[in-house]
């Protein structure tokens, strides 16, 4: 991999968090409990309160279904770890280390679906992947990430996969776009792999809308259409100005069913980097290969003295592509701080 020359915009930087010191520093996201189980984020940090590691986590409570146990049971999905050099508030590398639960091998062929979600005693922990972020500065704006991508093939245990590639940013007026090029797999014809597109208001204020498309053509569109007059807690981390297009995200977890007829537990909660304040009204939109659902979300908040949520409270409804009503569904967060 050839050497890469790192650019930090230090000065602005360093006004950005002096004006935002006395704000306590997020500590937790945590989803409401549903059948037993929960799923949040945790954030650490340095002594100059910069982030080091972001976990996200599912956790099984005891004496439950899927926890027989008398111990709360912890798998942790993903971990997001930030280097530094010297006192930089900016990171030059994010390391992310994804992993899955599995049933063993003894045993794969002998337990029905149900019964190996309720056996914890069966599942092990299986790394999946880890992504190199290599971080690139340069005229006061992060322009492109260097990405290694290490991978474990499917069917056999031993064998390693790595790619390489890279992230193009473009900044636009009112519009920033992400471009993830797989230099070792692709030809010139087709080497997109993934392709993402923010449009913000305000001189980069709120997302208004985010969409993505990647290389097996499904599709995802976000239309943010209201927000409060209260600070988003990820807004002033130090990590917030390099990873602008990048978000908080719940992916496909339990939802409080409220009224349908389906079993709809897809659902994705989101809160950007780059928002100023917090979403309030959402829409979510899916390609034609993708589940038929759009849905449509109210959230609503509790602050401290900060003006810093405390709590969110979401109000889905889903409806299918051609408009006709699918389900209502409910979910809470708790938003904790340091201190």
């Amino acid at each position: 991999m050839k050497k890469i020359t790192i650019f930090f915009l230090v000065f602005p930087i360093y006004l950005f968090a002096q004006s935002n010191i006395n704000l306590p520093m997020i500590e937790t996201v945590t989803g409401d409990t549903i059948s037993g189980k929960y799923s949040d984020i945790i954030w650490n940090y340095d002594n100059l309160n910069r982030v080091v590691f972001i976990a996200n986590r599912n956790c099984f409570l005891p004496n439950t279904l899927s926890n027989p146990t008398d111990w709360l049971l912890i798998d942790t999905v993903q971990i997001q770890y930030f280097n530094y050099s010297g006192n930089q508030l900016l990171p030059f590398l994010k390391l992310v280390n994804s992993y899955k639960y599995k049933r063993v091998k003894y045993d794969y062929n002998k337990t029905k679906d149900f019964e190996y979600k309720a056996g914890r005693a069966e599942m092990k922990l299986q790394w999946s992947d880890s992504v190199f972020h290599y971080y690139i500065y340069n005229n006061k704006q992060r322009v492109r990430d260097s990405v290694i991508y290490h991978s474990k093939r499917c069917c056999d245990e031993d064998s390693r996969e790595v790619k390489e590639g890279e992230v193009r940013i473009k900044h636009k007026t009112g519009n920033l776009e992400t471009e993830f090029i797989d230099k070792l797999k692709y030809g010139e014809r087709d080497k997109v792999h993934y392709k993402d597109s923010i449009v913000f208001s305000n001189n980069i204020s709120n997302v208004l809308s985010y969409s993505q498309v990647d290389y097996y053509r499904t599709s995802l569109t976000c239309v943010f259409s209201k927000f409060d007059n209260a600070i988003n807690p990820f807004h002033h981390l130090n990590i917030s100005t390099s990873l602008a297009e990048e978000k908080i995200s719940f992916d496909k977890i339990d939802l409080n069913n409220i009224l349908n007829d389906f079993n709809l537990d897809d659902a994705i909660f989101q809160w950007y980097y780059l928002n100023e304040n917090n979403p309030m009204a959402i829409e979510i939109k899916r390609g034609k290969t993708d589940l038929p659902f759009k849905d449509k979300m109210l959230l609503s908040y509790t602050y401290n003295e900060y003006k810093l949520p405390v709590s969110c409270n979401v109000e889905m409804n889903k409806y299918f592509s051609n408009g006709e009503f699918a389900g209502k569904y409910q979910k809470r967060f708790t938003f904790r701080y340091k201190g």
